[in-house]
């Protein structure tokens, strides 16, 4: 193209625009002869005939596709009806990028003289060959990827993970065009902003379909057949490597697009484009294709775990049915030999995302046969469950291996884990300590509730410790809840030291019946003589039960109330002169009931312990009376 040449005598184009234009400010002798800057001059007088010529070689190489310049891209992708008929499309570049150096040398001109210029807009008549460009880009990227996919060889990289020839020829595929685009280096912000957004939804749509195909050969395969004994397979480890190959490149795309800096020049630009463009979010369509490969990985690493389910419960069933005397570091051999030997054969073959993937995969299937074991089997004894435990330390230890493998705070924290580790503790506990922690969640929980629709109860009580004395003021109620059929209640008040083997021969005292009332007023004193000791006991209570009085048929419950008894006044020594130096406190009433999962239903459990059977059955009967 002769055009072509013309810029291209003006001056070779350099590598770095900055040091061309420094090449051609000035030619010294003609300056000295003459007195006249040439390179000026020469400038204007070229951008004068290239202003004239342009169109006409334009029109001449492209034809009537340069009066559809202003047409949108789904217009410009209805003219495009194969690859072959558009290829004309791509010859029209290398002129583009002679035409945007030159334009860069009106540097060399007054600010003046530039405004007079005419070719500044050159890019304006490259817009369809742009558009033509990303059509026919989509339409190549697609049958490339699926050839990469078709003529697929093995590779391993410096680490020993293998991948194959594809995730190398997709990712070669996606930089070059992602090069291409920036190199335009295309200047008008909305035209911009189009553009790259239709490239990166190309490159992210391709990266998906990608994915997709090299899964598909995985599943045929055979892969996810229930039959036939399961192994780690080549063709495994390098599909997941090449979904996390082809993941990893699309990442700095965001960056070397320039995404941030496009969506700051939308500013300035055309209002009623700019509200169209506002809509496209480019980050979210590298965001939404990086989590669909992230999803494919993750359902081959599932199923990889899922396959191991079986060997893992087998041994985990071994573990648990071991004799008693025999420790967990000894009862768990198995389990950890299996999981050591699939796990360093997967480490050797997988590249370092993927390993902590199916790693994190793998502990989530052994909590789950864990967690199976204390859902479907009967209560045992504690000291299984005091195995259990200590297997599953071992196993935390394990999964992290000296850092090198799963986090400990991601391990720590996982809700999943948590759960068990609180049953496992619970269910190894000694009854006794489970009764005092029944209580103390009762505590926690009255320290929680703020307001309630049961009502209130209004108390003072202090320790009087030169007599080792527990000193209860039951003042008042407030709003209870009716429990006759006039509409009232007959209330009176139990109060309990829980619990009992910590106070064995403390008697429940309870208050007068006040008739026919809402709101009643007692005004009543009571003693408890207990050691500091016993009050400062884990989850030592002073119990409050509102009663309904029935003549006739058993009491109603209205409510109950908790205070803990090692923070009662008086209690650590310190004098209190008598009930007027305390304020009241008002407690609201809770209903009686207790956790699905929880230390009660440890306690329930338990059949064969008279103490939790006992403790149970007065519960029970008690949220009974409250239902």
């Amino acid at each position: 193209m002769m055009m072509m040449i013309m810029i291209s005598n003006f001056g070779t184009r350099p590598a770095s625009s900055g040091k061309g234009i420094s090449r051609f400010t000035s030619i010294p002798v003609f300056n000295s002869i003459v007195g006249v800057e040439y390179v000026p001059l020469s400038y204007l007088h070229l951008e004068e005939l290239l202003a004239q010529d342009v169109i006409t070689a334009l029109r001449d190489e492209v034809g009537d596709d340069l009066k559809i310049g202003n047409l949108e891209y789904e217009e410009v992708k209805q003219q495009v009806t194969s690859v072959a008929s558009s290829e004309i499309g791509t010859s029209l570049f290398e002129f583009y990028l002679e035409l945007q150096e030159f334009c860069k040398f009106k540097r060399l001109i007054t600010e003046t003289e530039q405004m007079s210029l005419s070719i500044t807009k050159y890019y304006e008549w490259f817009r369809f060959a742009v558009q033509k460009w990303l059509i026919i880009a989509q339409q190549k990227a697609t049958a490339r990827v699926s050839k990469a996919v078709e003529v697929d060889t093995v590779y391993s990289n410096i680490c020993n993970a293998k991948y194959s020839s594809s995730a190398v020829d997709v990712c070669s595929l996606f930089n070059h065009m992602v090069d291409f685009w920036t190199n335009l280096e295309w200047p008008e912000p909305c035209d911009a902003y189009t553009f790259t957004a239709n490239l990166t939804q190309n490159i992210c749509d391709n990266a998906v379909r990608y994915a997709d195909l090299i899964h598909d050969k995985l599943c045929a395969s055979g892969f996810y057949d229930e039959e036939g004994q399961f192994d780690v397979s080549e063709q495994l480890c390098i599909t997941i490597n090449n979904i996390e190959h082809v993941r990893i490149t699309l990442k700095p795309i965001a960056q070397t697009m320039r995404f941030a800096t496009l969506e700051q020049d939308l500013e300035y630009a055309d209002p009623k484009r700019r509200r169209k463009l506002e809509k496209i979010n480019l980050f979210t369509l590298v965001n939404k294709s990086d989590q669909m490969m992230i999803n494919k990985i993750k359902r081959v690493l599932d199923r990889v775990a899922d396959r191991m389910r079986p060997d893992i419960k087998k041994d985990v069933f071994h573990m648990n049915w071991t004799p008693d005397v025999v420790p967990a570091d000894e009862a768990i051999v198995d389990l950890m030999e299996y999981l050591d030997k699939n796990l360093v054969t997967l480490n050797q073959n997988l590249v370092s995302a993927n390993f902590n993937r199916i790693l994190h995969s793998i502990w989530v299937e052994v909590l789950e046969e864990f967690n199976d074991v204390m859902v479907t089997e009967d209560m045992k004894h504690q000291v299984f469950y005091q195995r259990m435990y200590d297997a599953l330390t071992l196993l935390l230890e394990f999964f992290y291996a000296n850092n090198k493998g799963l986090s400990m705070d991601t391990m720590l924290t996982d809700k999943q884990f948590q759960d068990l580790r609180e049953q496992l503790a619970l269910h190894k506990e000694d009854t006794r300590d489970l009764i005092e922690q029944f209580y103390q969640e009762k505590l926690d929980e009255q320290d929680q509730t703020e307001t309630s629709p049961y009502g209130i109860l209004n108390i003072r009580v202090f320790y009087k410790y030169e007599v080792q004395t527990l000193l209860v003021e039951v003042i008042s109620g407030k709003d209870l809840i009716p429990l006759d059929a006039n509409g009232f209640s007959d209330p009176f008040i139990l109060i309990h030291l829980s619990p009992e083997h910590i106070f064995p021969n403390i008697t429940v005292q309870k208050t007068q019946i006040v008739k026919k009332t809402l709101n009643p007023v007692f005004d009543e004193l009571f003693e408890f003589p207990v050691s500091p000791e016993q009050c400062k006991h884990r989850g030592a209570a002073i119990q409050f039960i509102v009663m309904d009085h029935d003549f006739m048929f058993q009491n109603d419950i209205g409510g109950e109330a908790y205070i803990p008894l090692s923070e009662i006044p008086g209690v650590n020594g310190a004098e209190v002169t008598g009930f007027e130096a305390l304020n009241i406190i008002s407690m609201p009433l809770m209903h009686p009931r207790h956790k699905e999962k929880g230390t009660f239903n440890v306690l329930r459990g338990r059949t064969w312990d008279k103490e939790a059977q006992e403790f149970v059955k007065r519960r029970i009967k008690l949220e009974e009376q409250a239902s």
